[in-house]
This record gives structure tokens, sequence and C-alpha cells, in this order.
């Protein structure tokens, strides 16, 4: 439903998909700050936390990212990854309408880091409607190339999808360095 909205905003002035990429980039960090914390990232919590407020004090509320040329690289976290790290396993995988791809595990954590997101605590409710509808069409044009490159190669894009998803989810808990798995032989 989103891939036509996404291809109409890709088409707008690169500062202003710059602009509202990072403006949301900036809120999400937000929840990387919290599950830094829940996931003892010390370092990266300061970091973090240094990186939020540079970028919306000097960043015009997050619209430039001043923190990555100040050496205050973006991360990366969610609940799901905080459950990952304390050993939660991910369970089935599940493809939820309108998110896509998740797993048990993963599906209810989008609430946690909803409630947590800035977004969730706008008032009315139809500004905080407005907001995620615009970071969701964001995410999705940020998607884009993604999902036809998975669309041209990919003999089976289901297969495709779910293999992708786990490795990605295991780099994301394991801060791109997941244990190696090792497969023993086996007799028929």
């Amino acid at each position: 439903i989103l891939k036509p909205v996404a291809e109409g905003y890709q088409k707008l002035p690169g500062p202003v998909q710059t602009g509202t990429h990072n403006f949301f980039s900036n809120l999400d960090d937000v929840v990387v700050v919290v599950n830094d914390a829940l996931q003892l990232k010390v370092d990266q919590f300061s970091s973090d936390v240094l990186r939020v407020s540079v970028n919306t004090v000097f960043g015009a509320f997050g619209l430039i990212d001043m923190g990555t040329p100040m050496g205050l690289p973006k991360h990366y976290e969610s609940f799901a990854d905080t459950l990952g790290y304390w050993g939660v396993g991910s369970g089935p995988y599940v493809v939820l309408p309108f998110l896509g791809p998740s797993s048990v595990r993963d599906a209810p954590s989008l609430v946690v880091d909803f409630l947590l997101h800035p977004v969730g605590q706008v008032s009315p409710g139809s500004a905080a409607l407005g907001l995620t509808s615009a970071r969701a069409v964001d995410t999705r044009s940020e998607l884009l190339k993604t999902t036809d490159i998975r669309d041209d190669l990919a003999l089976d894009p289901y297969i495709f999808t779910r293999e992708s998803y786990y490795q990605w989810r295991q780099n994301r808990i394991y801060d791109g360095e997941p244990p190696r798995v090792i497969i023993e032989d086996f007799e028929e």
C-alpha cells in the first residue's frame, strides 16, 4: 500500500527527504538510548545521549545530522534487540500487515518501542497519526531498492525475506559480530 506513496515521496527534492529522514532518525535515537541502557552499553549510551542532544539543539530539532560529522555515529537498537541481547529466542517468523517481517519475539517489541518513541507522546492523536504516517513513508522509501532487488533476484521472495530478516536481526543483536554457527557433519 505504501509503495506508490514512497515512490512519489522519492520525487521530492533531496533536502526535503534528507531533512525528514534526519528528523525521524533523531526521534528514533530516543528509543535507542533507552535500549542502550537496558543492554548495559554504557559507552554507546553516552554517545547516543550526546548525539540526540547535539542534533536536537544544533541540528534544528534533528533536521540536520550534526552528530555524525562530530564523531557520534548512528546506532540502531530496539526492544527486540534488547530481548535478544538478554537471551530471549526469536520464535517463529511472522509477517505483520503493513509492518512486514517480524518474529514472535520482535512483534510485541514494536508496542514497547512505539510507547517509548516521542511520536507516540504527541497530542492530539491526529498529529501523532500524521507524524507516524510520514515516518512510515520515509521508512518505506528507504526499503524500495531492497525490495526491488529481492523481487528481481530471489527465487522465492518469501524465503529470501525470512532468511534475510533473521540474519539482519541476529546481526543487530550481536552488533555486527554474530557467533559463528558450526554445522556438524551428519550421516545418512
